[in-house]
């Protein structure tokens, strides 16, 4: 076995996108005293289906909403940023809150939303496309690698939950099989050629989000600095997880730069460098709840 090999997750959404009003009820069950379990106790109070119920608890996980109360116990409790989305944007209607949540689904580890917005480096492509460089990915980094079943399942859900018609697709609130993550803009659907194409030019980012990701990648690489072609092209960094072109990223971290006080531009040997303070995903959220005034 390669020594590097990662374990991943397949399959775990059971195969549907979240919805809205999903996460409202997860975090609202999670922060109360009965925390979170999947159970059709838990199915028929919350109103789901037993596998709708089941993929709500991978999407808290995933997403970071949700921790164990304790180890080996099935119950999973509300994490810190659960607890600061219900107090300030309880039925998760601000974009901004989205933006967040699509970071710490695209930099959760041994996933297909990692290796989608990380590793996977084309722009235009078709699901056989997708499907194929997936198994092939795993294949190679994988302890257990994806099966053709697998893989078609976690590509559909990926697509389901983030691709629409530019022009054509609004998100209807009502529409059971609807996403929030598409209001994002990041991928579009193009049926006519049966084709998908990565945004480069997303709108509505808030800098707090630029600036979590800058530290997320800061993390990653032990520092605070980074030129914009690392910001752009590095994993972790808002180019690949944002969908960022470098004209737009350039545009939003001189913003971030002249805005918020953990942020800071240099400029070493001819090349602009963005330094970003080492803050938690949570503070960076409560940053962006702060300034849109969101109600605590």
């Amino acid at each position: 076995m390669n020594a590097a090999a990662q374990r991943f997750s397949y399959g775990a959404h059971a195969t549907f996108p979240v919805r809205y009003g999903w996460l409202p009820k997860g975090i609202e069950r999670l922060t109360g005293e009965a925390g979170f379990h999947v159970s059709t106790d838990t199915a028929d109070e919350l109103g789901l289906g037993s596998k709708m119920v089941e993929s709500l608890g991978f999407w808290l996980r995933a997403m970071g909403l949700s921790e164990e109360a304790k180890p080996g116990v099935r119950e999973r409790h509300g994490s810190e940023l659960a607890e600061l989305v219900r107090r300030h944007d309880r039925f998760c209607e601000l974009p901004g809150t989205w933006w967040f949540l699509h970071v710490s689904l695209a930099t959760n580890p041994g996933t297909i939303w990692y290796w989608f917005f990380n590793d996977y480096s084309e722009r235009i492509f078709d699901r056989v496309g997708c499907i194929d460089a997936f198994i092939e990915h795993t294949r190679s980094k994988a302890v257990r690698p994806a099966t053709p079943a697998m893989a078609q399942k976690d590509v559909a859900c990926l697509l389901s939950a983030y691709a629409a018609r530019p022009g054509v697709d609004w998100v209807d609130p009502d529409d059971p099989g609807a996403c929030p993550l598409r209001e994002l803009g990041l991928i579009a659907r193009h049926d006519h050629v049966g084709r998908f194409e990565r945004s480069r030019s997303v709108s509505g980012v808030p800098v707090e989000v630029v600036l979590a990701s800058a530290a997320a990648l800061g993390e990653r690489t032990g520092q605070q600095a980074h030129s914009l072609r690392e910001l752009a092209t590095l994993p972790h960094g808002p180019g690949r997880v944002l969908g960022m072109g470098l004209d737009l990223l350039e545009e939003l971290v001189e913003t971030a730069a002249r805005t918020s006080p953990h942020a800071s531009i240099e400029n070493l040997a001819g090349e602009r460098r963005l330094i970003v303070g080492a803050r938690s995903t949570t503070q960076w959220l409560g940053d962006l709840y702060a300034r849109v005034g969101a109600i605590a």
